[in-house]
């Protein structure tokens, strides 16, 4: 029986954004969404080591708590190239929770980085897709991930379970 669950880091990755981003769609009749394009960015690990191609986003969808904190639903789709030319695609939904009280500075480039991951709620679960042999493990590890909210992107540091 398990009773415990063991994580074992996998890497860090440092997503830029692209400048124009976030793109705000709007509240339309069934969310509202915006979207934010992947300009490029670094994986670095022990397992997994290599760059994130510029071209996939994040198609999020905002909401807001009853508290006044700000609700955000993560919907990522990327394309990482390891170091050793692999190509992996990579998924993850997740939950971004910010307290109003910290909502100014999150928005913020000059100020967010100050904040520390303990400041807001940002949680993650990638899904990884290969067909490099050396990476197949990858199509089978569940992961989860807390990312930290960066000048230009965003920091994930993302863990496997065993």
């Amino acid at each position: 029986m398990i009773d415990t669950l063991n994580a074992r880091p996998l890497c860090t990755v440092d997503i830029l954004l692209d400048d124009d981003a976030p793109l705000p769609l709007g509240k339309s009749p069934f969310r509202n969404r915006r979207v934010s394009y992947i300009a490029g960015g670094t994986v670095e690990g022990e397992r997994v080591a290599g760059e994130v191609m510029a071209g996939g986003g994040d198609w999020s969808e905002l909401g807001a708590g009853a508290d006044g904190a700000a609700l955000t639903l993560v919907d990522v789709r990327s394309l990482w190239k390891t170091h050793d030319g692999a190509m992996i695609y990579v998924t993850y939904s997740g939950r971004l929770v910010i307290p109003q009280g910290v909502l100014g500075d999150f928005r913020d480039p000059a100020k967010v980085e100050a904040l520390s991951e303990d400041d807001y709620y940002f949680r993650i679960q990638p899904t990884f897709e290969t067909a490099d042999e050396r990476y197949g493990w990858l199509n089978a590890l569940v992961a989860v991930g807390y990312g930290k909210r960066t000048a230009k992107g965003v920091r994930y540091r993302i863990f496997g379970l065993e």
